[in-house]
């Protein structure tokens, strides 16, 4: 210590503060003197730059500071003064900002100091025992004073010699290399962290604007940099130029300070089994919703009774009549507690218990919502009658009526005595004074890679959100929250401790900053209910999974494969079962515990879990260990006697409860089944992302697509798509080509645009059954993703009503997959779920999906040693930087106050909407009703310029005996509008438009559309009408149109909005096809794809099934075609008969036979059409066998001859069968026989000598072609031929001539001529393998393809 301040000589080198020294002399870096730590002093003094510019400067004989010096001080401190508010900054005091290197050297040639020679520096101050600092003080008094109480001199103890002492200075960090003077890459402008920023800082909490935007982009959430790309960032500013650019290490330690002003949630969490992961508290981040006007303005504290309709999750049943009401309401400055009593305007008792929002006025249906209470009336009994009245009559509360001691001196009756123990609330106690709310939370919980390559890196991940935020705020990125994730940790390990930081912080309450109405408050956290995929909400629910004997999470339904196959057991999938209850899984799961303690506890446990669908995983090593110790314990060795079962017991029983560590089993178990007011068994609601989408919808369409492919009508079916109108569906994911060849791979957004338009590519292409249950689930996926309810008993009924058709179709097309897949039976449960948390699109997990990429993000950005960790603390980092910049309050533990950020800090994120954009905050400015866009011709250079203006006289509008509205008016044409909901209309597109001539909504096509030519805003649209046809479609159960000659004028303000409008190609003979270029890297092509060229006749279909503006197009359907008919009327015989055929095929199976013919007779009486046209189970073939059916030549047909056409999987494969008794027939064209429209074929399965290993399908064609030779191929058509079970019913009256007879092409039969007869069924055995052609009907009863893709 005494060589170094032997270096600072007082001229050269100076002390700046208590261990830093400034040298005078070395090179400057921006305008900054060159600081360091004063134990790197001797070391700086020891360089040869050092030395050389000291010899120069003393070789001046400049005995103290020179002019130079003097100058070279002042600039620096000009330097490090922000610029004035003229300059675009604000200023600020100091204290804001101190930097480590602004030097603040005391003027020495002032009045008051003396001028000492250089070479009596030392011996001037040596000889003093004053140090001037702020005030004169005897240093060594100070130091003998210090030693002798013993208090330690140095706030850290010096490092042990035989240490290696490294740099902790990050000044100097050169380390001690010595750079030029323009070296401009290391931070000159590092703030001094250990200088609090003051709040008048308009950055604050950040010292500098420099510091506020590189932390927050660098706190992106879907925009993250690595340690290496911030260095870069960072070096790359700095070599341009920017100024005040911080250094990586003062950002991190400055995001350190601000966590921990803000408050740090992360904590660590070691789990019963040992697993630890960390965690972010549920109650901080909860808290940041009400401190945040972004999301504290858009929350409803209370349930809302919505009357008839329902929007929110606030209007489901559980909020409002089954969980513990919100518990506190304030009226008039005063808190009011439920089960409190209290005196009303009347002056009569009243004793609250559920407070809720509704409006009940009968005359103002636009009245807004009041707050209104739920309670008993009091006197000297307390009502067993509820009373509702407004909180708006209370008018004193339960603390002012205490406050009277003679007031209650009477007392009440005995019979209400118990409500006198409710009182006073304890909320009221423990809030101290402040309002009380709850807080329902919606957790989810997921598995997800957290590899960048494809290799399975499995996490599990945990979010929430605030339930008491609208459903458009909760769809945002925003209002996500991370709470925890692992990928060590158990699923129920990570709920548990989810679980408990939602009890501590019910127990403890929360206190936060409510800035709507400005004052503390205090929260009550409870779980509203868990989203997730089926496996996950199955774990959850302590359930065994879908593939268990009882496969509902929900109810009782299923059993042994051999019941589920039984009539009764069949039946019992289509209706709900007994439902589950948390008090009996738990006792359950107790059951399975004391069997493990006894002998054979692994069949009883295997029998408890089969007999119940009981499981719970969050305990199941305990169980485990406890069973393999049985084991070993009861075995018998040679010449080793077994232990007493007493003893073993007694063994097992401590094993157990050390593994418990001490706790009791009720502690241990699913800690979800003991939670108060929470029932895991009906608050898991069947998600409709996993279970319609990527559940039924992607069940048929698996299947779909290999009838299709057996009939190779695929690429009709890929011209078809390429060629539907997309316009009004709002699905951009229909690209044909992406969708038909990676078919298999489909995802949740391609089934949902898929199930909008399936029914008008297949209506011709696939049997009548599959056509009905697409258009089953046209209707059902319009229902399910309704956002808005406008009355729960009718829509109840009709999704309802949808669900069960839609199962008794998919019995008709499959009865075997409603027993092998659950999702089905899942939707049994949805209408409960709806009416129990609101519109199922508010319990769909795709927001939470979405948000997973967020996640894998922070986890590719993780170096991979603490993954739980790191992911926690990347998200606590975003959420305070997002809660700071968006003007989120925090509690100053200093000043015991709340604040917020300064202004310059607010204001940013309005003024730059790019930033807000990555912190997932979306600025969008409203559409302008009626701007367009010009309609452009191409000039002779090949240029696009806007067409010139067209007087009124020559316009559409004016042929309309519309009056001119300005004489010698001119107008621009234009070729598209935006309407008032922000749509975008085009030219020839479809509208739903108010009609002036008719006061209703109708439909029409726009014309022509008008711009002024002086304030270039759309004055006039020409619509051409649609008139609705009198039934609906009668395969496709959708309204009909037809394009009139009537148009009409009308204003931008008229349109309602955009609609997609399907062209019936069926009625209208559309075979054309034509040819377009394909696009590629917005460049068109050489290649080209066939569309189809639609004929130019009048008539339409209505999409029904089109998600998007779905109740305005409900609206505008007249009454009476807006009911549709079932598709199944029986719908008792067709269960009855599906589940007979169950039991047929597999005793045909087991036998090797077919089935029997009376059986089969009797069960195609039942079901109409073709029976289960997806049910085909797969049967393995002999190479022994398969090499006979090859050299078995295969007989010629007859000259035009119906022949069964088996598609095998090999093309050189012929394999001969019997010919069924029957041939297949749904509703036939007229080229059929009479005799053959009312015949079915049996159930398919291929001799026990047939042991194939994919039994093809069934496929009726027509050869016209001689006996002898190769079967001439039909032609390819957009619309191929109907076969006998796919052509729907003709509309009567409307079709001159079968819709068919225009779309089989030549090489089908004329039917002006009459049919050749067919065979009558016989044994002969028919010839298999003739090529499909394009238009081949399919006709079969078994293409249940195993391969076909599907998911569980």
């Amino acid at each position: 210590m005494s060589a170094t301040l032997r270096s600072v000589d007082g001229i050269i080198l100076q002390f700046c503060g208590a261990s830093q020294v400034v040298c005078n002399v070395c090179p400057k870096r921006d305008n900054a003197l060159r600081t360091m730590h004063s134990k790197h002093a001797l070391k700086h003094v020891a360089t040869g730059l050092h030395q050389r510019r000291a010899r120069a400067w003393t070789s001046m004989g400049s005995k103290a500071p020179s002019q130079q010096q003097q100058r070279r001080q002042r600039r620096h401190h000009e330097a490090e003064r922000l610029p004035s508010p003229a300059d675009g900054d604000s200023d600020f005091t100091s204290s804001a900002m101190d930097v480590d290197n602004a030097v603040n050297i005391p003027d020495t040639h002032g009045p008051d100091h003396e001028v000492v020679p250089v070479a009596d520096l030392w011996d001037a101050i040596s000889s003093s025992p004053f140090y001037q600092v702020n005030e004169t003080c005897d240093l060594y008094e100070e130091l003998q004073s210090a030693l002798a109480s013993g208090e330690q001199l140095f706030s850290l103890p010096l490092a042990p010699a035989s240490e290696e002492i490294g740099f902790d200075d990050e000044t100097e960090s050169d380390f001690g290399i010595e750079l030029l003077d323009d070296y401009t890459l290391t931070a000159s402008h590092d703030t001094n962290l250990n200088c609090p920023v003051s709040p008048d800082n308009p950055n604050y909490p950040w010292p500098s604007k420099a510091h506020y935007i590189t932390a927050l982009l660098f706190s992106s959430p879907r925009l993250p940099f690595s340690e290496a790309q911030k260095k870069a960032v960072l070096s790359w500013a700095k070599e341009l130029g920017a100024h005040d650019v911080p250094s990586l290490y003062t950002l991190n330690r400055l995001q350190d300070s601000v966590r921990t002003l803000v408050g740090n949630p992360t904590e660590k969490i070691t789990a019963r089994s040992g697993n630890i992961f960390y965690l972010n508290d549920v109650g901080k981040a909860i808290a940041k919703d009400y401190a945040n006007p972004l999301t504290r303005l858009a929350m409803q504290d209370y349930p809302e009774d919505g009357g008839k309709g329902m929007s929110q999750v606030f209007n489901g049943e559980k909020m409002l009549f089954e969980l513990p009401s919100p518990p506190a309401a304030k009226v008039d400055g005063e808190i009011y507690f439920v089960n409190e009593l209290l005196q009303d305007a009347s002056g009569d008792y009243f004793i609250p218990e559920r407070f809720f929002l509704a409006s009940y006025s009968s005359t103002n249906d636009g009245a807004d919502k009041q707050l209104h209470a739920l309670g008993r009336a009091d006197g000297f009994i307390v009502s067993d009658e509820r009373e509702m009245i407004p909180t708006s009559n209370f008018r004193r509360s339960f603390r002012e009526i205490s406050a009277n001691d003679d007031e209650l001196a009477c007392g009440l009756t005995e019979s209400s005595h118990k409500y006198a123990k409710l009182m006073p609330n304890p909320l009221r106690a423990k809030s101290q004074g402040c309002m009380v709310y709850s807080v329902p939370l919606i957790i989810f919980m997921d598995d997800i890679s957290g590899n960048i390559s494809k290799q399975w890196n499995k996490h599990h991940a945990v979010y929430m959100s605030n339930a008491n935020l609208p459903r458009e705020m909760l769809e945002k990125e925003f209002c996500i929250r991370f709470v925890t994730s692992s990928p060590h940790a158990a699923p129920m390990e990570m709920m548990s401790a989810m679980q408990e930081s939602i009890r501590k912080a019910a127990e403890s309450g929360v206190f936060t900053w409510d800035c709507k109405h400005e004052e503390e408050v205090m929260l009550e956290l409870y779980g509203l209910f868990l989203g997730g995929d089926n496996p996950m909400q199955a774990e959850e629910c302590s359930h065994a999974g879908l593939h268990c004997n009882y496969f509902c999470r929900t109810c009782e339904v299923g059993g042994t494969k051999e019941y589920k196959e039984s009539d009764e057991g069949y039946k019992s999938i289509f209706v709900p079962g007994k439902l589950r209850t948390p008090v009996g899984t738990a006792e359950e799961i107790r059951t399975q515990f004391s069997s493990a303690l006894a002998s054979g506890a692994t069949e009883k446990i295997k029998k408890s879990v089969a007999s119940s669908g009981v499981k719970d995983t969050i305990t199941g090593y305990i169980l485990e260990t406890v069973v393999e110790l049985g084991k070993k314990l009861r075995k018998r060795g040679a010449g080793v006697q077994a232990k007493p079962e007493a003893e073993v017991k007694a063994i097992l029983e401590k094993q157990l409860e050390d593994l418990l560590r001490g706790s009791a089993l009720d502690d241990a178990i699913n800690p979800l089944l003991g939670v108060e007011g929470f029932n895991v068994h009906q608050d898991t609601p069947t998600e409709i992302l996993h279970t319609v989408l990527l559940g039924v919808v992607k069940y048929f369409w698996g299947q779909s697509v290999y009838l299709l492919e057996k009939a190779k009508l695929l690429d009709v079916f890929q011209m078809r798509l390429d060629s539907i109108e997309k316009a009004g569906l709002n699905a951009p994911c229909l690209n044909a080509e992406y969708i038909c060849h990676y078919k298999g791979g489909l995802i949740g957004k391609h089934f949902k645009s898929l199930a909008q338009v399936m029914p008008f590519l297949i209506q011709d292409l696939l049997p009548r059954t599959v056509l009905d249950g697409w258009t089953c689930i046209g209707e059902l996926v319009v229902y399910v993703w309704h956002t808005e309810i406008d009355d729960i008993e009718i829509y109840l009924t009709k999704l309802s009503r949808t669900i069960e058709d839609f199962l008794n179709v998919t019995a008709k097309c499959a009865p075997s997959i409603l027993i092998s897949k659950p999702k089905f039976h899942f939707l049994v449960h949805l209408p409960a779920y709806i009416q129990r948390f609101g519109p199922a699109i508010l319990f769909s997990t795709e927001r939470y999906e979405s948000f997973n990429h967020v996640f894998w993000l922070a986890c590719i950005h993780s170096n991979r040693q603490g993954p739980s960790q790191d992911t926690c603390k990347v998200f606590a980092r975003q959420d305070i930087i997002k809660h700071i910049a968006t003007g989120g309050y925090w509690f100053d533990s200093v000043r015991k106050k709340w604040i917020r950020a300064g202004d310059a800090v607010l204001s940013y994120l309005d003024e730059h909407p790019e930033q807000a954009r990555l912190l997932g905050i979306h600025i969008r400015e409203p559409p302008v009703t009626g701007t367009s866009q010009l309609k452009k011709v191409t000039i002779d250079d090949g240029r696009p310029v806007a067409a010139k203006p067209v007087m009124w006289t020559a316009t559409r509008c004016a042929t309309l005996e519309l009056s001119q509205p300005v004489c010698n008016a001119q107008y621009r044409e234009g070729i598209s509008l935006i309407l008032g909901n922000g749509e975008k209309a085009s030219l020839e597109g479809h509208i739903i438009f108010n009609d002036p001539s008719t006061s209703h909504t109708a439909i029409g096509r726009i014309r022509e559309i008008l711009i002024s030519n002086s304030n270039k805003a759309v004055n006039h649209v020409a619509v051409q009408k649609f008139a609705f046809g009198p039934v609906l479609h009668p395969s496709l159960h959708l309204p009909t149109l037809e394009l009139t000659e009537h148009e009409v004028v009308i204003s931008p303000q008229e349109i309602v909005c955009i609609v997609n409008i399907q062209h019936d190609c069926v009625k209208s003979q559309c075979t054309d096809t034509s040819q377009c270029r394909l696009h590629q890297e917005r460049t068109e092509t050489t290649r080209t794809k066939s569309v189809i060229q639609h004929k130019s006749s009048p008539f339409y279909l209505l999409n029904a099934y089109s998600i998007h503006n779905y109740a305005q197009i409900r609206s505008v359907i007249p009454p009476s075609l807006r009911e549709t008919s079932l598709r199944v009327n029986n719908a008792a015989e067709v269960r009855l008969a599906a589940a007979r055929q169950i039991r047929e095929k597999k005793a045909a199976k087991k036998s090797g036979e077919m089935p029997d013919t009376e059986l089969s007779s009797a069960l195609r009486d039942v079901i109409a059409d073709v029976p289960a046209v997806f049910d085909r189970p797969a049967v393995k073939r002999t190479k022994k066998t398969q090499k006979a059916k090859e050299k078995a030549p295969p007989p010629q047909p007859g000259p035009r001859q119906p022949t069964i056409t088996q598609a095998a999987a090999s093309s050189s494969s012929h394999l001969p069968a019997p010919m069924p008794s029957h041939l297949p027939s749904l509703h036939l064209p007229a080229t059929v026989p009479s005799q053959m429209q009312h015949s079915l074929i049996p159930p398919y399965s291929a001799p026990h000598s047939h042991n194939s290993l994919q039994s093809p399908p069934m496929v009726l064609t027509w050869q016209s072609s001689p006996a002898l030779g190769p079967p001439r191929p039909l032609p390819s058509h957009p619309w191929p031929s109907n076969s006998p079970s796919m052509v729907p019913p003709m509309y009567p009256g409307q079709y001159g001539v079968p819709p068919y007879q225009y779309s089989l092409g030549p090489a089908l039969p004329n039917p002006s001529y009459p049919p050749p007869p067919l065979h009558p069924p016989h044994s002969r055995q028919l010839p298999y393998g003739l090529p499909l052609q394009p238009s081949v009907p399919v006709m079969t009863s078994h293409i249940w393809h195993p391969q076909a893709p599907h998911s569980n």
